[in-house]
Order: C-alpha cells, then sequence, then structure tokens
C-alpha cells in the first residue's frame, strides 16, 4: 500500500497475540476485530485511492464507474388492458370537452413540428444534484414553502401541482389586512379529487415575491378550514417556470 499508509499505533510492548482467537486484524496487531472489518484501515484506503495512491490496483485507473449508466433500464411489462375514465368534464381546470377537442386539433401540427426542431431557449437548465438534499432520510413530506406576500412573510404555503388555480384562505387575506370588498366577485365550482363542490368567494390579486422575482399573482379565496394558508398550483409554476421536486422539499425557477 506504499509508504504513504498511516499505520495505527504499535501494540502495547509484551502484548501477544492468542492464537486460539477467532478475530485477528493484521493492521492494528489486535484482536478486537478482523481484518476485513476494520473501520480504520477502511478509511486509510479510501484515502489513498482519493490521492491516486493506488490507482495502478482499480479498474480505469482509480475513476470512479458510473453505476447508473451501466445499469440495464427495466423492461416495459406486457400490457394486458388500457383503463381509461369518462368525465363531463374538468371543472377543476374550467375545461369542457368542446375546447379540449379544439385545443387538441390546434396543437397537433406544433407537436409535429416541435418534434423535429432543436430548442435554442435562453432559458437555464434546470436540474437537482444530490446538493439540494437538504435531508437525507427518507420523507414523503408535502412541498412546503414561505413566500413574501403584500409586505407579509406567509408560512404553510404548499406547492400542488394537481390544483389548476392558486387559492387563498379568507382567513388569511384577512390577517395580512384585506376584506371582502377587496375581492373581485366572481364565483367558481371547485372540484374535489372525490367529487366534493366548493364555491370560490371570489378573486384577489396580490405581489407575490420569491428570490429575485415579484410577481402579481391572481388567487381565488375560499372560505373553510385548511392545513395551509395559500395553495400555489399550476398558474403560479407556469408563471414563474417554476421546477418543484418533493424529493429535495424545494422549488427552481430561472431569475435574473
Amino acid at each position: 500500500m506504499g509508504e504513504g499508509l498511516r499505520w495505527p499505533r504499535p501494540p502495547v510492548e509484551g502484548q501477544s497475540w492468542r492464537n486460539d482467537s477467532k478475530k485477528k486484524c493484521e493492521f492494528y496487531r489486535d484482536i478486537e476485530h478482523n481484518t476485513e472489518d476494520c473501520y480504520t484501515l477502511r478509511r486509510e484506503i479510501r484515502r489513498l485511492c482519493e490521492q491516486g495512491e493506488l490507482s495502478h490496483l482499480l479498474p480505469c485507473g482509480g475513476k470512479q464507474q458510473d453505476k447508473v449508466s451501466s445499469a440495464k433500464p427495466a423492461a416495459l411489462p406486457t400490457c394486458t388492458k388500457i383503463i381509461n375514465v369518462i368525465t363531463r368534464g374538468s371543472d377543476l381546470s374550467i375545461l369542457r370537452y368542446s375546447a379540449t377537442k379544439r385545443h387538441a386539433i390546434e396543437t397537433k401540427g406544433d407537436r409535429l413540428e416541435t418534434s423535429c426542431r432543436v430548442s435554442h431557449s435562453n432559458l437555464p437548465v434546470v436540474a437537482f444534484d444530490e446538493e439540494d438534499i437538504h435531508d437525507s432520510q427518507k420523507h414523503h413530506d408535502a412541498l412546503i414553502i414561505t413566500l413574501s406576500m403584500a409586505n407579509c412573510t406567509v408560512r404553510k404555503v404548499v406547492v400542488d401541482t394537481c390544483s389548476s388555480f392558486n387559492l387563498i384562505m379568507l382567513k388569511t387575506i384577512e390577517n395580512m389586512g384585506f376584506n371582502e370588498k377587496d375581492l373581485q366577485k366572481k364565483t367558481i365550482q371547485l372540484v374535489g379529487f372525490s367529487g366534493e363542490i366548493a364555491n370560490s368567494l371570489g378573486e384577489i390579486v396580490i405581489p407575490t415575491y420569491a428570490r429575485g422575482i415579484n410577481k402579481q399573482v391572481r388567487y381565488l379565496v375560499i372560505d373553510g378550514p385548511s392545513t395551509y394558508n395559500v395553495i400555489l398550483g399550476r398558474p403560479w409554476l407556469h408563471l414563474m417556470k417554476t421546477v418543484p421536486s418533493t424529493y429535495h422539499k424545494c422549488v427552481k425557477f430561472p431569475t435574473p
């Protein structure tokens, strides 16, 4: 292992190996554990590998191989049936069948053209890596952030990619200093995942600041008990060109 190996302290004088012991460490010259289980030796080997001392003993000259790229992807399972759903239309996104069909016809040619064209967008690439992980423990938490809205720090703001609207609770806007007179009267039926219906009280536009970006964001105001102050849906995500990651517990978006 070369002269760079840091040997541990020599054994105490007079200490001898017990031939009857089942555990022996050639690195420590001790009988407390086996050589292959010695953590100190493992750290020394790792340190020498990082310094390139053992490159002649390692594959690819000591360069780390990408285990993810070398792994074969799982084969596509055999499809035995297709499960569809019949619905009268999405109240959540205010779309009806006729509008959906018209939009599909109009964008069909655009999709074909886009697939054959190389993108030259000036937007930076938004990506996540291991440095973005704030908690190494496994979790299934929702993506909850804190935002500055109308000079107020609003906590418990949940990012929900399934919501077609930005929602804010009536109690939240009252705590911010607004009242129902500040609302633009607009009643919209909001349909939950199990079919329950709630009517909005109106709309309100609130300046929302997020890390260098200040936008005038339109919210639907609803009255009722809620665990969150605000639910940010796809309108805010698309407005900010946001890419959320529940695994990394953060959102990313391009800024100046």
